[in-house]
């Protein structure tokens, strides 16, 4: 059984690296950078990155020679169009959202240990510093609904989550207590909020709800925070958590 383990672990390391190249799709990511964030060392992940440029899954861009996903990947994302009645399902709200609040509002769902971006609608306050935009990933406990998803999970689940994504946890200032604190006061009020990891200027506030029993959703406002007061915030994040009760479903047993 040994060669199977080996080869399931070097797909695993594959999977994880293309999830990273996507995560920063169509910026690049930087050989360096996926070193870092991977955890993993130099020659594997030129190794594994090699293989997905071969099969197609990743393209290296020219000149800047930073780490794109490929037309392969692209064909897979086709994919996605069956995530549109989920879209819009949640777009009368989000959209109710955005004209009430005049902020930019996101749909999120959990994928593997990311958020993933699916949809977003602007307000009236558009902020050029949000560059959240659908397909974009990021580990659960960044955003606002990621944190959502995190605060319906045992305990167990998040510190194995941490576990896994300790690098990329690291780039964005989250240890692993600051991270139980963000699940914990997530419990307490219903709803989530969370800072910009890159410069903490904006904040986001939302809420996550289960739609089966291993998937989740969730919808978030964001701005600036001079229009985040604490009040404002408790207005939103209650706002949101009486909307989306009605998409709740309870996990089976």
């Amino acid at each position: 059984m040994r060669p199977v383990v080996e080869g399931a672990r070097s797909a695993g390391k594959a999977l994880a690296l293309l999830r990273l190249v996507a995560m920063h799709h169509p910026h690049g990511l930087r050989l360096t950078d996926a070193i870092g964030l991977s955890g993993l060392d130099r020659s594997t992940v030129h190794r594994q990155l090699a293989c997905l440029i071969e099969e197609g899954f990743v393209d290296r861009a020219q000149p800047s020679k930073r780490y794109r996903l490929g037309i392969e990947a692209m064909q897979l994302g086709v994919g996605t169009a069956a995530m549109r009645p989920l879209v819009q399902r949640f777009k009368p709200v989000m959209e109710d959202f955005a004209q009430r609040s005049g902020d930019t509002v996101f749909l999120m769902v959990r994928s593997g240990d990311h958020a993933l971006c699916l949809h977003r609608e602007e307000g009236g306050h558009t902020e050029s510093g949000l560059i959240v935009e659908p397909g974009i990933r990021r580990v659960l406990g960044v955003s606002a609904v990621g944190v959502g998803v995190l605060a319906r999970l045992p305990d167990a689940d998040v510190e194995a989550i941490y576990s896994r994504r300790q690098p990329e946890y690291r780039t964005a200032g989250i240890s692993l207590e600051r991270l139980r604190d963000r699940v914990e006061e997530t419990r307490h009020l219903g709803y989530s909020q969370a800072p910009d990891p890159r410069t903490g200027e904006t904040r986001g506030v939302g809420c996550a709800v289960r739609l089966s029993d291993a998937s989740f959703a969730g919808v978030s406002v964001a701005a600036l925070n001079a229009r985040m007061s604490a009040g404002r915030r408790r207005e939103l994040g209650g706002a949101l958590v009486e909307a989306l009760r009605s998409f709740e479903v309870c996990a089976a047993g």
